[in-house]
């Protein structure tokens, strides 16, 4: 299955559609909207990741929860683990998907299954740490997410240079900004794309949250 929609499958994927749940190439689309907002409730103490993801009207619309919790001390310390979890849910406690952040020596990858293990895709972690390429669940490249030399913008774009959104780390508040490593984000979309890249975008926030500015 291509991430990639046909010009007529385009003409017909509104960006301001509400979240419908309804499905396209296999994948429900809960995510569709023209602008999410991801959100780190604020923490002092490590441990556990977790995002929250809005709509424009602030309405709870998925909750991404790291699976396996890690002692304050060694959260503190930096210690990772190479492999990290993370279930994504709605408020309701549904399943969406899961993402799964594995880190070697050579490659980096977040891959994403549905709620009954079939592939999504891959997001792929450049060595820059602000480039992440999208691959569709054949491996195929279906985007860029390319970034600002602050890693606070990032333009997401097709694999023929389609513009498909905007993403940016905004400001979580003073309290947040000075007391915690909890961060904010906006994804803007800015053209029509089919639900699992429209996905894989909405979890590059995390991704390079988790890359840059963890652990927690």
């Amino acid at each position: 299955m291509s991430g990639r929609l046909s010009p007529e499958a385009r003409a017909a994927f509104p960006l301001n559609s509400p979240c419908s749940g309804r499905r396209l190439g296999g994948v429900a689309d809960h995510f569709a909207f023209r602008e999410l907002r991801i959100r780190q409730p604020g923490k002092v103490l490590p441990g556990r990741a977790r995002y929250e993801i809005f709509d424009p009207d602030k309405h709870l619309l998925a909750v991404a929860t790291e699976t396996e919790s890690r002692g304050v001390l060694r959260s503190m310390i930096g210690l990772v683990p190479g492999t990290r979890v993370l279930a994504v849910q709605t408020p309701g406690g549904e399943p969406i998907l899961t993402l799964v952040r594995q880190d070697s020596e050579n490659n980096w990858l977040a891959a994403l299954t549905d709620p009954d293990g079939k592939p999504i895709g891959k997001i792929r972690i450049e060595f820059s740490r602000r480039h992440y390429t999208l691959l569709d669940d054949q491996g195929q490249v279906a985007g860029q997410a390319a970034g600002d030399l602050g890693a606070t913008q990032f333009s997401v774009t097709g694999a023929e240079g389609e513009r498909y959104a905007q993403i940016r780390k905004t400001w979580a508040g003073l309290g947040k900004e000075l007391l915690t490593s909890s961060d904010h984000y906006t994804v803007t979309f800015t053209g029509p794309v089919s639900p699992s890249v429209r996905t894989m975008i909405v979890m590059v926030p995390i991704v390079l949250d988790m890359t840059r500015h963890g652990p927690y």
